[in-house]
């Protein structure tokens, strides 16, 4: 029998919260080539009353029955079963993935499906981490190990916007390192660990607050200062992002997500460690700034915008006419290349050509790289139609990469769409999943700017959550399932205002970051502040010696 030794932690009571059948810490693990060693490793640092569930998916030979509970069997002295369907899971047990399986979780209790896909396209690590996303949001919790290829990259982008947890393994430590190296060059995971050392981390996190109770105390009201005001400040100030317009509740989930990792246990606390770590700044940053994206993200109000807004577009326009569209909040760009497809096969269908230009922006030059490298991992193409799939992909390694023929008809570039001047002259603004994350005012700001932004008669798509509120005097509705409107009345530079999203008043600053003056003309107005932001996108830098 194969030595286990105690994590320092295994003394600890544990957590009531654990214990709690509904609070059942789930860790989803996934491993490809090489993955059964680092198993083994793994759980033989894991103590076996730890108080938490593991779900265990490894690619096996569909052909072969497999030994992987018996194995890890001699790893630990918890039970370790292969699933059934509908097996429920119970804390201090193992569960292993059955041969020729997809496996999703819900509700505690294990669904077992046959893959629709030929071998060498599933993606079995990411329909576990899909699932646990969709079911334990905040809680999820998802590891990954040794393996070859992309498996898991793409669930871990639903891991994180849900605000789970995401490990990989060292790849140094791992026999085939593609798929660790792929999450983590994603910039989607939250530690990086040997095997040996990753139940010692896992048993401090799951003792956090964080996962008993996701949202603090002092998150509940949008409208009063809380303890997160000076957190802000110094990101104000350490990272050029402006983080008060957003709603509280959403920021402290995801700070404390931040402390949680970190096993910090006050917000004093981890205001002092955030001063004197950029690093850690730049992680919280990118934890804010949510990145919920996908090509054709609900499908039925993608199908509903091409029936009602593009085919008709493209049926009015004349030939070799210009479209220019504009995804604000583009994150990686998948969107902006779902609306190149739609366009593109629309014209073709009716025969024409035309100039067809979609602005893409986001305030993370991280995202922008990733959306102009066309590059995704290959399980993204789930979401994509078979015929699209052949004519504007190419399968490469394990990924699959845009076209030219799509990719020279998307401009990606850096954008603040609560500071900076907007497009104009634009056939439909695609706006999703940006408002939920936005308090009232703001929320009523970007409205006018896309108002600002579309052509008279042109349309706005927003997420499935989001609405244009009480904006009607701007946007008719064209669809309310599927969040189509077309915009009405005259262009209004009033509602159009600059100087009051630069942040709310000023609230009692960070004494040891003091928030740098934001470049707003006083008295210039709108043409003013364009022709500023023209100067400081598009002129060379320079300097002047005297």
């Amino acid at each position: 029998m194969t030595n286990r030794r105690s994590s320092p932690n295994s003394g600890r009571a544990a957590d009531p919260s654990v214990r709690d059948r509904s609070r059942l810490p789930i860790v989803g693990i996934g491993a490809s080539a090489g993955g059964i060693e680092a198993l083994g490793n793994l759980f033989d640092a894991m103590p076996a009353d730890s108080g938490m569930a593991f779900v265990i998916v490894l690619h096996l030979d569909p052909t072969r029955e497999s030994q992987l509970a018996a194995i890890l069997s001699q790893h630990t002295d918890m039970p370790v079963l292969e699933i059934v369907d509908g097996m429920t899971i119970e804390a201090n047990h193992v569960y292993v993935i059955a041969p020729n399986s997809y496996l999703r979780v819900a509700g505690n209790t294990c669904h077992l499906s046959e893959p629709d896909e030929p071998r060498g396209h599933r993606f079995p690590v990411d329909e576990l981490f899909w699932s646990l996303a969709d079911d334990q949001q905040e809680r999820a919790i998802c590891v990954v190990l040794s393996g070859t290829g992309h498996n898991g990259t793409e669930g871990l982008k639903k891991v994180r916007a849900a605000g789970g947890c995401a490990i990989a393994q060292d790849p140094d430590t791992a026999k085939f390192d593609g798929m660790p190296h792929s999450a983590i060059s994603a910039g989607l995971v939250d530690r990086v660990l040997a095997p040996d050392r990753i139940p010692e981390f896992l048993i401090e996190y799951v003792s956090q607050g964080y996962l008993a109770d996701p949202l603090p105390s002092d998150a509940g009201n949008d409208d009063e200062p809380s303890s997160i005001d000076p957190i802000l400040s110094v990101l104000r100030a350490r990272s050029n992002h402006d983080f008060r317009n957003y709603k509280p509740s959403t920021l402290s989930r995801r700070i404390n997500r931040r402390m949680g990792l970190i096993a910090s246990e006050s917000t004093d606390d981890y205001l002092r460690m955030l001063r004197d770590n950029p690093a850690e700044i730049s992680a919280l940053t990118r934890d804010l700034m949510i990145s919920v994206t996908g090509f054709f993200r609900d499908p039925d109000a993608w199908t509903a915008l091409n029936e009602l807004v593009i085919r008709p577009l493209v049926a009015e326009r004349e030939d070799r006419s210009p479209i220019r569209f504009w995804v604000p909040a583009c994150s990686t760009g998948e969107e902006a290349y779902s609306l190149g497809m739609l366009v593109l096969d629309a014209a073709e269908a009716a025969g024409k050509q035309f100039d067809l230009k979609i602005f893409a922006t986001d305030s993370q030059e991280c995202n922008l790289n990733t959306a102009r490298s066309g590059i995704y991992p290959a399980a993204a193409s789930k979401a994509i139609p078979d015929r699209r799939l052949h004519r504007y992909f190419d399968w490469l390694d394990g990924t699959i990469e845009i076209r030219k023929e799509l990719r020279e008809q998307v401009v990606f570039s850096p954008h603040n769409v609560l500071r900076d001047p907007p497009f104009s002259r634009i056939d439909l603004v695609t706006c999703r999943n940006l408002l939920i994350y936005l308090q009232p005012e703001a929320q009523k700001h970007v409205m006018g700017l896309c108002h600002f932004a579309i052509r008279d008669g042109g349309h706005l798509f927003l997420g499935n959550a989001e609405t244009v509120g009480r904006r009607s005097d701007l946007f008719s509705t064209v669809s309310a399932k599927s969040r189509i409107y077309r915009r009405v009345g005259p262009t209004r530079h009033d509602i159009v205002n600059f100087s009051r999203f630069a942040g709310k008043a000023d609230q009692k600053a960070d004494p040891s970051a003091a928030a740098p003056a934001i470049p707003i003309p006083p008295q210039g107005g709108y043409t003013e502040l364009a022709h500023r932001a023209l100067l400081a996108r598009h002129a060379p830098a320079s300097i002047l010696v005297d």
